[in-house]
């Protein structure tokens, strides 16, 4: 994983300063976006979040989905456990490791994960989906990208994300179709409340 957790960012790796910054850009509004238009819940649905961060998501998500959420972070994790209880599955750990332990899903969500992946982690993640999906299940990543014509503005604030692989839609859509067979890519420049370009990619073994 290739990011950078020093100097001021170390600061993100705490909960509350993590959820204080990302409430100050307008991430509620965004993930509320997201569940309706591309996440798209229903009922009883299996939900993976790799990457969960501190499992916001959920405050959006009907209460009937059985969600699991990976992360790395263990105040991250905590966090979840104590915010949301028995909602959901809140577990400190590489979910390759767990895996095959797992029943399949109907959604994999893969949150701001991308861009802080190399090349072939992403390829193991997109692998990892394929196979934890369902026959008629999606995955979908949300991850700050790079254009030609980007703003100025919105160009050097992405690369000061910490995570240092930040790509093309190009680059992210290759990626994700070395595993699914079909990928849908979506733009935005408008979700935050600051100058940014987000890809958003619902990737599927059929078609979406």
């Amino acid at each position: 994983m290739s990011q950078i957790t020093t100097g001021i960012r170390s600061i993100l790796s705490h909960p509350f300063i993590y959820k204080t910054v990302q409430n100050m850009l307008g991430a509620n509004k965004v993930r509320i976006q997201c569940v309706e238009k591309y996440i798209r819940p229903f009922k009883n649905a299996k939900i993976l979040d790799i990457g969960c961060g501190t499992a916001d998501i959920l405050k959006f998500l009907p209460n009937s989905v059985e969600y699991i959420g990976f992360d790395l972070n263990n105040h991250y994790i905590n966090y979840a456990k104590n915010k949301f209880g028995n909602r959901g599955t809140f577990i400190c750990n590489d979910v390759n490791n767990q895996i095959k332990n797992l029943p399949p899903f109907d959604i994999i969500l893969a949150t701001g994960l991308l861009h802080h992946l190399d090349d072939a982690e992403v390829n193991k993640l997109f692998t990892m989906a394929t196979n934890a999906l369902k026959e008629s299940g999606r995955m979908v990543t949300f991850d700050g990208c790079f254009l030609e014509n980007q703003s100025r503005v919105a160009k050097f604030i992405i690369k000061k994300d910490r995570g240092q692989n930040v790509r093309f839609p190009n680059e992210y859509k290759n990626l994700a179709e070395t595993s699914f067979n079909h990928v849908k890519v979506n733009i935005h420049h408008d979700l935050l409340r600051i100058p940014y370009t987000h890809i958003i990619m619902e990737c599927s073994k059929s078609i979406i």
